[in-house]
């Protein structure tokens, strides 16, 4: 995994090991955490990265700060992976 959390196979985001029960998290967690940071895996992170970058994901937190997103970027991540 690529994520710029994962530092010598433990993961150094506190919400992110807090959430896993872990600071070594396995590599489905990785791929499900919704703090993961690197590259695309697929659509849903691409989407992401166009919501953070243009605000929008901001104010969506703002308006509905449980709106589904995450499942969202699974689904897509699941759906439309990145090309190997």
């Amino acid at each position: 995994m690529s994520c710029k959390r994962l530092v010598d196979g433990a993961c150094i985001d506190a919400i992110a090991r807090t959430e896993h029960g872990t600071d070594r998290p396995t590599e489905f967690m990785c791929r499900a955490c919704w703090r993961y940071d690197g590259p695309a895996r697929g659509l849903g992170d691409i989407v992401h990265t166009v919501a953070q970058v243009t605000g929008l994901a901001a104010v969506v937190d703002a308006v509905a700060p449980d709106c589904g997103c995450q499942k969202r970027r699974e689904a897509l991540n699941e759906r439309f992976p990145k090309a190997p």
